[in-house]
């Protein structure tokens, strides 16, 4: 293989690749105006061809080795970008987020095998597409060595392509200047995608761009909480436990699924609330919201101070003994140094090869902190329950057949969904009876009429409900992601079940103020309120590893890092999306511990 033979395989595979970006724009919907349409054909092609030089790159070096180092070189970079073009394409379809480098330390890290689990038809698909790309790369070699371009044809060329890179990038600075919502909707697109932004360089030159009516108000210096905290502990407080489970649907919660959680519910001591919301649709946003009652949006800097949140520096300060439990590690996501960073001698992880495993292991541990705890003072606990995020169950669980696990390789928008929800819902009911035997425990050991439980999710888990191809979650703000159950135990004598819409950001300060008796208005810390409080909440926040949702009733409207914003209602049908004057207010609390 020579040098020119060398740059027709370069364009091959860009044609390839531009071909197989289509599928990018099908899952994402086209443009469906003129200069929307442009910016896409030269999104494509200027930025796709992108990839391809940097694949180029990568083999030049070993022509001066020789014509046949240049030809596997060729194979060997060719397969690598192409499995990751598969790749980030299989995950954006049905995630809606592109691979990272934040992606693959997940996967790769310590917990990336407890995250990410993989059948064994699955891991025989991955082996035969890796077989099938570098045959298809070793073909695409064997045709650039017979095309053998001319000067003038890759002169053509080249320049053909640096007209479409400048066009899509003057496209995309123009549309950004005027947010032109069909243009700057496209940046996130297509992975690593970052096109040129005048908007600075204008305004300098006394040029005003276009506002974004939802842009979001500057951020300062963190300030938390706004003021410090007035409580007056009972001196026989109640003990704390929040039991979550991962992964879980609010539709769940039946005598089918759930018997023994549906026989608590019915006891005076328990009130259900029926229409709750998480603040997240990802682990990450889903507690960080339950535990600070705050938008996802805080993330960074809580962590990067590792500042916990009152709801657990308040109990710690209060001489609650500390009792946490995971199922997952904490320190993937990295929870220890926020959540419970200040958390002395915190358990990291629990022992089991399976999920399921992992849950009894936590739950022993926790039965065992029961039994040699002294009562002298309350305990502040977290017992998280990790089965279903990945449909794991012991044999005695599987009561709905069929059952099997998702081969995400095969599934698409019409695929039954029908025994991936059964063996989902064995996993709960797995989760049943763990969260029984917690109860048990306390029974035994006299503490359940003294603790205040309460029993939620970090997010929901959609299994092709909307028929668009969303297994999982983090991929959509709809209901399946979202909304899951609470249950409390021992809370005000409210029992039974409550119908008004509630969200995570409200348990802080519910336990705030029931508990540890804080009399501090709750947006000193939260941007919730009281559980119990049945006045509407005007909006839900509701946040994603890439995106920010705000939901007024059952309308949502979504915005992205780049300006883009969807529109939809809670079954992710198109609708017009919530209330301008609630998506104000929302991003204000991004704000509002700023100053």
């Amino acid at each position: 293989m020579n040098i020119r033979q060398w740059f027709g395989f370069v364009i091959l595979n860009a044609s390839a690749w531009c071909v197989l970006s289509l599928g990018y724009f099908y899952t994402s919907g086209f443009a469906g105006d003129s200069l929307g349409i442009l910016f896409t054909v030269t999104f494509i092609i200027g930025h796709v061809f992108l990839f391809a030089w940097g694949c180029g790159l990568v083999c030049l070096p070993f022509a001066w080795v020789g014509p046949r180092a240049l030809e596997l070189a060729c194979i060997a970079a060719g397969s690598l970008f192409s499995l990751f073009w598969a790749t980030d394409w299989l995950v954006y379809s049905q995630y809606r987020f592109h691979l990272s480098p934040a992606m693959l330390e997940l996967f790769f890290g310590p917990a990336g095998r407890e995250i990410f689990v993989f059948s064994n038809a699955m891991w025989g698909g991955i082996i035969l597409a890796v077989v099938l790309v570098v045959a298809a790369q070793s073909a695409l070699v064997y045709w650039a060595k017979r095309m053998n371009p001319s000067r003038r044809l890759i002169a053509g060329c080249v320049g053909a392509w640096l007209v479409f890179f400048v066009l899509y990038n003057g496209l995309y600075a123009w549309g950004k200047f005027k947010m032109y919502p069909s243009i700057v909707a496209q940046r996130g697109v297509l992975p690593f995608a970052n096109p040129l932004s005048a908007n600075r360089r204008l305004r300098k030159m006394g040029f005003e761009p276009q506002k974004d009516p939802y842009t979001q108000p500057p951020a300062g210096s963190l300030v938390y909480p706004l003021h410090p905290l007035l409580c007056n502990p009972h001196e026989k407080a109640k003990n704390v436990l929040i039991l979550l489970v991962e992964s879980w649907r609010a539709d769940s919660v039946n005598e089918q699924v759930m018997p023994q959680l549906t026989r608590l519910a019915k006891l005076p001591q328990m009130t259900y609330f029926t229409n709750h919301l998480s603040g997240g649709n990802a682990t990450e946003a889903g507690v960080f919201s339950l535990f600070y009652s705050m938008p996802y949006a805080y993330w960074n800097d809580f962590t990067s101070r590792q500042l916990p949140p009152v709801l657990v520096s308040q109990a710690l300060q209060q001489g609650y003994v500390p009792a946490i439990y995971s199922s997952g590690k904490l320190n993937s996501p990295t929870f220890h140094q926020n959540v419970f960073a200040t958390v002395p001698n915190l358990r990291l992880e629990s022992d089991g090869t399976t999920k399921w495993e992992r849950d009894v292991d936590a739950v022993e541990d926790f039965e065992q902190f029961l039994t040699n705890y002294s009562g002298e003072k309350p305990f502040f606990g977290f017992v998280f329950l990790d089965a279903p995020h990945g449909s794991s169950y012991p044999q005695q669980d599987r009561v709905f057949t069929p059952a099997q696990e998702i081969n995400y390789l095969w599934v698409n928008k019409n695929t039954d969904p029908t025994p991936y929800m059964n063996q989902y819902k064995n996993s709960v009911h797995f989760a049943d009876r763990m969260i029984e035997r917690i109860f048990n425990a306390l029974q035994q050991h006299r503490l359940l009429d003294n603790t205040l439980i309460i029993i939620t999710a970090d997010h929901g888990q959609e299994i092709n409900d909307t028929r668009h191809n969303f297994w999982g979650h983090n991929s959509n703000f709809s209901n399946y992601q979202t909304q899951v159950p609470l249950f409390v135990w021992n809370g005000p004598a409210r029992p039974g079940s409550l119908s008004y819409r509630t969200t995570h950001y409200d348990v802080a300060p519910t336990i705030l103020q029931e508990v540890y008796r804080c009399t501090n208005p709750p947006q000193d810390y939260s941007i919730g309120q009281n559980l119990f409080d049945p006045a509407p909440r005007p909006f839900a926040v509701i946040s994603s590893y890439t995106k920010k949702a705000v939901r007024t009733q059952d309308q949502l409207t979504v915005l992205d890092a780049y300006g883009g914003i969807e529109n939809y209602n809670s079954h992710f049908e198109p609708s017009p999306g919530a209330q301008p004057a609630a998506i104000k207010e929302a991003l204000k609390t991004f704000a509002q511990f700023y100053k």
